[in-house]
């Protein structure tokens, strides 16, 4: 009972501490395209969607070194030194005056998210157990999203009140602040020792070679597929989407709501969505001891949702789009929860950081494909909506297959 606690307390910790990191980033997406903001900061809308773009690139580079930093040495270090440089990345925001101390800014971040990322699910791995990984990556899941939902409001209200610069002071300060409370209760969670002397060039050589390469290869073309659509797709074409079903405002009883807090509003409650399944869809797999099924089930859902969305009829195009972002963050939650399955103990970190890699790609291209196929009238919006739900399909028919779901587990520490 009081290890059970005791991993309860450090999984919330974690993630509560994981939420608050995305307070300066969370802002810049929600108020940075306003001319207000970006002109003040002395840069263009184009500028903007560099910046907005840059932190992912970064991890694009970044997530395969820190996975093996991850499992070469303690992880209460790294991820106290991931919120302290996420609290530096907002100074640049708050101080900046031009694209290129911006543009460090967010260089900055994606290497601290890099970092909070991989261990914050290494750390999960740690505490968890076989037969409550799933629910425990439920959890974490749930606290990202929660961070992504109220970040988001808060930092637009920050803003608001006190204006730009010092609603970023006041993120500094608050993720500083976590990150202190970090240094002084956040406990170490590693399990093995690290090698020392012998973890050499031919240690790591030897390490890469016992990577289940099977496991990350389905693990990473599902999250980068669920990315490119649900991080990259959805999120870039939303606004557009709801403009084609509603027009320029919707009225709801005697209230008109503008087209851009629409698409927040949608944004929010389809976050409360995904806050309340991801714990029970973990509980669920764990129950049943199959993880890959119920990804495949949840993508079924979310292709269904996409073709839902591609139609005319408002109330189904509604429904469609509540399952796209269940399917989402369904399968956020349990590729961790496979990999501490399959993946040994002290190889975790470098197969999480490989498999964010491929889902980072596919956030990265996925608005350039979806504004692009638009933009060059190669495809319409309803016709890339059929695409995505055939990619869900794909991903759902591979989920079910026998190739996937007989991959044997690995359980025990392979040093």
């Amino acid at each position: 009972m009081k290890t059970e606690k005791s991993s309860r307390f450090i999984l919330n910790l974690l993630g509560i501490g994981t939420a608050i990191s995305l307070l300066g980033d969370a802002t810049l997406y929600t108020v940075l395209p306003h001319p207000d903001i970006f002109t003040q900061l002395g840069i263009t809308l184009s500028m903007v969607g560099l910046l907005l773009g840059a932190n992912r690139a970064i991890r694009l580079v970044a997530n395969g070194p820190v996975g093996i930093l991850y499992d070469r040495l303690p992880r209460r270090g790294l991820l106290i030194f991931a919120l302290s440089l996420g609290a530096g990345s907002s100074i640049f925001y708050a101080v900046g005056n031009g694209f290129w101390p911006l543009l460090l800014g967010r260089i900055f971040w994606g290497l601290a998210w890099s970092l909070l990322w991989v261990g914050g699910n290494s750390v999960v791995l740690d505490v968890s157990t076989e037969e409550n990984r799933g629910h425990n990556s439920g959890i974490y899941q749930m606290w990202f999203i929660i961070g992504v939902a109220t970040a988001s409001l808060i930092g637009a209200m920050l803003t608001d009140a006190f204006g730009f610069r010092i609603g970023q002071w006041i993120s500094v300060a608050v993720i500083a602040a976590t990150a202190l409370a970090w240094f002084f209760i956040l406990p170490e969670t590693r399990k093995y020792k690290a090698t020392g002397k012998n973890d050499d060039i031919e240690t790591y050589k030897s390490a890469a070679m016992r990577l289940p390469w099977k496991v990350i290869a389905v693990t990473s073309f599902t999250t980068f597929i669920t990315r490119f659509l649900a991080w990259g797709v959805i999120a870039a074409t939303g606004i557009l989407w709801l403009s084609d079903l509603f027009g320029e405002s919707a009225q709801i009883f005697s209230i008109f709501i503008p087209i851009a807090t629409l698409t927040g509003l949608y944004t929010a409650l389809s976050n409360l969505i995904s806050i309340g399944s991801t714990p029970l869809v973990g509980s669920v797999s764990d129950m049943f001891g199959r993880r890959w099924p119920i990804i495949g089930m949840t993508m079924i859902l979310g292709g269904f949702g996409f073709w839902l969305m591609s139609c005319e009829i408002r109330s189904l195009a509604l429904i469609g789009a509540f399952l796209v972002p269940l399917a989402s963050s369904s399968a956020e939650t349990l590729i961790p929860a496979i990999v501490g399955d399959r993946v040994p103990e002290n190889l975790l970190s470098r197969a999480l950081g490989l498999i964010n890699t491929a889902g980072d790609l596919g956030a990265t291209i996925g608005p350039f494909a979806a504004l692009g196929a638009l933009n060059f009238g190669w495809l319409s919006l309803s016709g890339i909506y059929k695409i995505g739900g055939i990619f869900f399909i794909v991903v759902a028919v591979l989920a079910l297959s026998p190739l996937v779901t007989k991959q044997p587990r690995t359980t025990v520490s392979d040093e």
